[in-house]
């Protein structure tokens, strides 16, 4: 299905309170530039941009998708091949799972390590540490999830930057996929092993500071999806 968007022209809005405050005062109008598109849509996938490339969970609940047992995240990449892009998006889905996960872990364990501590210095090298560790966690999670992904959908545009000076076709593809809450589950669970075998202090550091870390990223999924 071609889908075709020129780039506009800039475009020169007048706003109502330049107006009157000109009105009033004899001061010279002020515009307010709104930038041109850097880019117009050739081809697509048929359909359409959907809900889900912006809120996944949110688009799975309201598509009575089983949100009781699975969660939803999204992946894009680009390249010159459409078939590369889409299989880059779907390895950055997969990376997400990895990184929401890694984020997650690392952020729960410095709350909890300064929580039991009560030490705002060591609240804050936890929260150093969690950083840092966060990209080496995310990559040795993203290898436990070669099974257990499932692709539910998929969108695509070709794109030409040609008027700008870029690139005449680009193919952007976006993904979305499943994995089971039991997946995710033990992939926390898993983190939170790493983490500890990696710094054993800090397991006596945040003790009694998570009662079920599984539970825990449940409810961040859902305060996540709320405020997106």
């Amino acid at each position: 299905m071609k889908v075709v968007t020129s780039a506009s022209k800039n475009i020169s809005l007048v706003t109502v309170m330049s107006a009157v405050f000109a009105a009033c005062s004899g001061a010279p109008v002020k515009e307010v530039k709104i930038e041109a598109p850097q880019f117009k849509v050739t081809d697509a996938a048929p359909g359409g941009r959907e809900a889900w490339l912006d809120n996944p969970n949110m688009w799975a609940d309201k598509s009575d998708e089983n949100t009781k047992e699975f969660y939803y995240y999204t992946g894009d990449a680009q390249s010159a091949d459409k078939r590369m892009a889409c299989e880059k998006a779907q390895a950055d889905a997969i990376d997400d799972v990895a990184r929401q996960v890694s984020s997650f872990v690392n952020t729960a364990l410095a709350r909890a390590s300064t929580d039991s501590t009560g030490n705002d210095s060591n609240g804050m090298s936890a929260v150093s540490a969690s950083q840092t560790e966060t990209s080496k966690l995310s990559s040795q999670l993203s290898k436990t999830l070669v099974t257990g992904v499932e692709k539910k959908k998929q969108y695509w545009e070709q794109r030409d930057y040609s008027e700008k000076g870029g690139s005449k076709s680009i193919y952007y593809c976006w993904v979305l996929v499943k994995v089971s809450k039991k997946k995710v589950e033990d992939l926390v669970t898993r983190a939170e092993t790493i983490r500890f075998k990696e710094d054993p202090a800090l397991k006596d550091k945040v003790e009694g500071g998570i009662t079920n870390i599984q539970k825990e990223y449940d409810r961040y999924m859902q305060n996540k999806e709320q405020k997106q």
